[in-house]
């Protein structure tokens, strides 16, 4: 195996690797409020963001190194199965963005949904918006 087909081969298996987390850091992403703690699920959210699109990052850079790689492949068959690579990891990119778009606005959601409940909890009156209130109050104490 030549260098450039050896190189593309890594790219592969770094292009598996970078999906399989992004795609974890979404559902991670996405579950965001819905444990019920809305408010301090939030708080999560950047370092989220971040781990995001630090692997969103790496797709693109994998696709700008595969892109002059796959010209310089030794058959015209490989070649074009390059080509076919890179087109379906566009494809692929372009469907993980969508993915994400939609995970912010479920957490979104998920998150207007927790406050309201933490609202009416704590507004509500009774033994439990007292609990609530004071352990609030400890957390911001502490």
């Amino acid at each position: 195996m030549d260098k450039v087909t050896q190189a593309v081969e890594n790219l592969k298996k770094e292009w598996s690797q970078a999906v399989t987390q992004l795609e974890e850091c979404i559902a991670a992403f996405e579950s965001c409020g819905k444990m019920g703690k809305g408010t301090e699920e939030a708080n999560s959210l950047p370092r989220l963001n971040g781990s995001v699109q630090d692997a969103l990052q790496l797709l693109n850079s994998l696709q700008c190194k595969l892109d002059p790689l796959a010209e310089q492949l030794p058959t015209f068959e490989e070649v074009q199965s390059g080509q076919a690579t890179l087109r379906s990891w566009k494809e692929q990119y372009q469907k993980l963005r969508m993915k994400l778009r939609n995970a912010n606005l479920q957490v979104n959601s998920n998150i207007k949904k927790a406050a309201e409940e933490e609202r009416k909890l704590l507004l509500g009156g009774g033994e439990e918006s007292t609990i609530r209130r004071r352990t609030l109050y400890r957390q911001r104490l502490g």
